[in-house]
């Protein structure tokens, strides 16, 4: 189908996803060159929810920290003409299209999906600073309206579609077959139809080939890999779990968007909380999301399983001292997915049966040397083999005879003479029941697996909320934990105990002169002097911004306070070098403190360092000063 009629049959139906009248009578004003700026806000201003969702918008933390604004013309001064009339198509379509007849399309879902992917695409365009950021926000919330738009135009077709389990690719498969046409074709031509600029529209259209050989060399190629990006990061909000390949993929193309591996994680965590924010500001669901370095850890702990092939093969011995009767029996049981073992004996049949460990056994019951029913129950003796299907060929359809061979551990029967379809029909019959198994054992193992993984995977998560992500070292929640540990052990073996509270001087000015990226190095480098410089025993921790704690077991005052000593004159001797090349010193105030008995926890024992630290800061930095409590 030519894609520009996509609309025009779209329209016939009635039933396309359309913004409210205020919104298209805005949309018809911005195409006029003589519109001003009052006459959209004047329009606006007579949809209260679209005037209020507007200034929501003015007043979020996406905009930063500007003052807040009241009036809708204030609103429309800041977000500029363009991003007025965008934004307001974006959240008028969003108010008014919040359920429909399509039974298996999740409503909510998609606009939390369309959401993340907004706020996502937005933080993108920030980051690399070459588009517009408010632009993208509409963009990423309208990129997958085409899904919308088939879901109200088509409910039961599409429902029907939507019924299956398939990946994004087959979904637009089944679309092109069913429409002549996918989401992606009418996303692109709704973004056309409301006056988007081609590249934009373009973008969304080719926002799932980005990665593809094919992907054009079209102006609109970076808008449709920054959309892609966005469109990951949104599915990672709703817990769509990747694998690790698939996160370092996402952070490799983040890369392309000036985006450092470093800083994803604090990007995504950003992404999230903003989400959130617009998720309760539209009412619309949102769910609880880890933070990014917890979901690279459960990405690695739970890995995609391929399937067992043995589930689906099947080893079947078959035993009989009449050499035409196996030839038939081998002639019947062929197929492409069973293995055919042959025995001319009982004793054969148990070598072959302990070697190979076949899943199903079919033998005669009279044979010499060792007769079907010993060889069946030799097999149940052990567990190696005891959990084989056995079906016993038998001439005697005595009921005695037939009793004694169920106690003996046969799981089925077949009288001779026999016609291959019963056959059959008892083998398909034992190969249920052996899958069946092996898919219960398989999911024993999987379980186990994933336990183990789970149990690594929380110790990893337990570590990472103990320390500290800049330095390595540990955080002050793991400090307290320590402190409440020396503590008791002080008390119990009356032992000494000391603690050094430590503040870097004037560090503000590094961020303020340098920049973050080296204040975040600096503080690297002093945790390693401390790390340096510190016994085994001795626990440094970074307890927040440019403040480091040390707590010293078995010291006292005066030992601790030499031990301060040395830090400080580390640091002081300490050229720190920064990105750009430049070489800075630095200088340190330490604070020391004592355990006695008074004191009844850590947090005493801290606030009698942090007394002496502020001793050290008004005398001067660049000093210990101590606090024997």
């Amino acid at each position: 189908m030519n894609k520009h009629s996509i609309i025009r049959q779209l329209r016939e139906s009635k039933r396309l996803p359309s913004p409210s009248r205020v919104t298209l009578e805005v949309i018809r004003l911005s195409q006029s060159e003589t519109t001003s700026m009052a006459d959209i806000t004047k329009v606006i201003e007579t949809d209260p929810a679209l005037a209020g969702e507007l200034l929501k918008y003015a007043n979020s933390s996406l905009l930063g920290n500007s003052p807040p604004v009241v009036s809708i013309h204030r609103a429309a001064t800041r977000l500029g003409l363009n991003n007025v009339v965008n934004l307001a198509l974006g959240f008028s379509l969003l108010s008014r299209n919040q359920a429909g007849n399509c039974r298996t399309f999740d409503y909510p879902r998609f606009w939390s999906r369309s959401l993340a992917q907004a706020v996502a695409a937005r933080s993108i365009a920030e980051a690399q600073g070459k588009h517009d950021p408010d632009e993208l926000f509409v963009c990423g919330l309208l990129s997958h309206i085409g899904e919308l738009a088939l879901a109200s135009v088509y409910p039961v077709e599409y429902g029907k579609i939507l019924e299956r389990e398939m990946t994004p690719e087959q979904l637009e498969s089944c679309e092109n077959e069913a429409f002549g046409f996918s989401h992606n074709d009418v996303s692109a031509e709704l973004l056309l139809d409301w006056g988007f600029p081609d590249d934009y529209a373009q973008a969304v259209g080719l926002q799932k080939q980005y990665g593809q050989s094919s992907f054009p060399d079209h102006p609109a190629a970076e808008l449709g890999g920054l959309l892609h990006l966005a469109c990951q990061i949104a599915d990672i909000c709703l817990l769509k779990l990747p694998n690790t390949g698939t996160l370092l993929s996402v952070e490799a193309l983040a890369r392309k968007f000036a985006i450092t591996t470093e800083n994803f994680s604090i990007f995504f965590d950003r992404v999230v909380l903003r989400w959130q924010e617009f998720s309760e500001m539209f009412h619309i669901p949102s769910q609880h999301c880890l933070p990014y370095e917890q979901i690279k850890v459960l990405g690695t702990a739970v890995a995609g399983e391929e399937p067992d092939p043995a589930v689906d093969s099947l080893k079947i011995l078959v035993a009989d001292d009449d050499p035409m009767i196996l030839l038939n029996l081998e002639r019947i049981l062929a197929a492409p997915n069973r293995t055919i073992l042959i025995a001319a004996d009982g004793e054969e049949a148990l070598r072959i049966a302990i070697e190979q460990l076949p899943q199903m056994i079919i033998t005669d019951w009279k044979m010499p040397v060792l007769d079907g029913l010993d060889l069946c129950k030799f097999l149940r003796r052990t567990s190696l083999t005891q959990h084989i299907f056995f079906i016993m060929l038998t001439g005697c359809e005595d009921d005695d005879a037939l009793v004694q061979a169920f106690d003996a551990g046969v799981d089925d029967y077949v009288v001779k003479p026999f016609t291959p379809r019963v056959l059959e029909a008892r083998i398909r019959s034992g190969e249920r029941l052996i899958r069946y198994q092996k898919t219960i054992t398989r999911d024993k193992e999987l379980i186990q697996r994933y336990a183990t993984s789970l149990a690594a995977a929380n110790s990893k998560l337990l570590t990472m909320a103990m320390t500290d992500a800049l330095t390595g070292l540990p955080n002050r929640r793991s400090m307290m934990t320590r402190m409440g540990e020396a503590i008791a052990e002080a008390k119990r073996f009356n032992s000494q105990l000391s603690c050094i509270m430590i503040d870097v001087d004037h560090f503000k000015t590094v961020n303020d002169n340098y920049g973050h990226d080296s204040g975040d190095l600096v503080l690297k480098q002093i945790a390693e002097i401390f790390v340096g410089k510190t016994r085994g025993y001795d626990m440094v921790s970074r307890t927040g911004g440019e403040e480091f704690l040390v707590i010293s077991s078995r010291t006292d005052l005066d030992s601790a306070r030499q031990l301060a000593e040395n830090l400080r004159s580390a640091v002081e001797n300490h050229g720190f070098t920064l990105p750009g090349g430049q070489v800075i010193r630095l200088t340190i105030s330490l604070g020391v403190a004592a355990w006695r008995a008074a004191i009844a926890d850590g947090n005493m024992l801290i606030k009698s360092a942090d007394q002496a630290l502020y001793l050290a800061k008004v005398n001067g930095r660049n000093r210990v000063e101590t606090n024997a409590c």
